[in-house]
């Protein structure tokens, strides 16, 4: 019966880590994406915070069962594991984890044209020109903060991507 519960809650977390798991690797930042990888992590995006739930609680219960045949911490081990990685997912299918690596750039600095070594002349960028103060925001910067928070000429923007 033990290898049945151990079974039960090996399945249990592989499943929950899955729904979690999928959409974080079909959706990432410069990586071309098709619509069915897009609509496949959707759908899980959407399902996963009950999926999960309803599976922490069954494998938590499963695990309270083991844990209380199992007698050695050498036998606690893969319960113990099985059990923080039932809660991590069941927490992070109610996390926009695309959120945490993309932040608005508060205080962007600046330097003239000719000296911006960083920005090559292939590279596109976002240019802005109000009251005859220019602003130039590389594409590839703000692939990754999509938000700067700006003054140009006195007016208060955020510019976007």
């Amino acid at each position: 019966m033990r290898r049945t519960y151990g079974l039960l809650l090996g399945l249990t977390t592989v499943a929950s880590v899955l729904l979690v798991a999928i959409p974080m690797f079909l959706i990432r930042p410069f990586v071309a994406q098709t619509p069915r990888g897009l609509a496949i992590s959707y759908q899980l995006r959407s399902i996963s915070p009950i999926a999960t739930l309803v599976l922490c609680l069954v494998g938590m219960g499963i695990a309270l069962r083991l844990w209380r045949s199992c007698h050695s911490w050498l036998q606690k081990l893969p319960i113990a594991v099985a059990s923080v990685l039932l809660l991590a997912a069941a927490v992070l299918a109610r996390q926009n984890h695309f959120e945490w690596i993309f932040h608005p750039m508060p205080h962007p600095g600046y330097v003239e044209a000719a000296k911006a070594i960083h920005v090559k002349d292939s590279d596109m960028v976002l240019g802005l020109q109000i009251f005859g103060e220019s602003r130039a925001y590389p594409v590839s910067v703000m692939a990754y903060h999509h938000l700067v928070n700006e003054v140009v000429a006195g007016q208060p923007l955020v510019v976007t991507y």
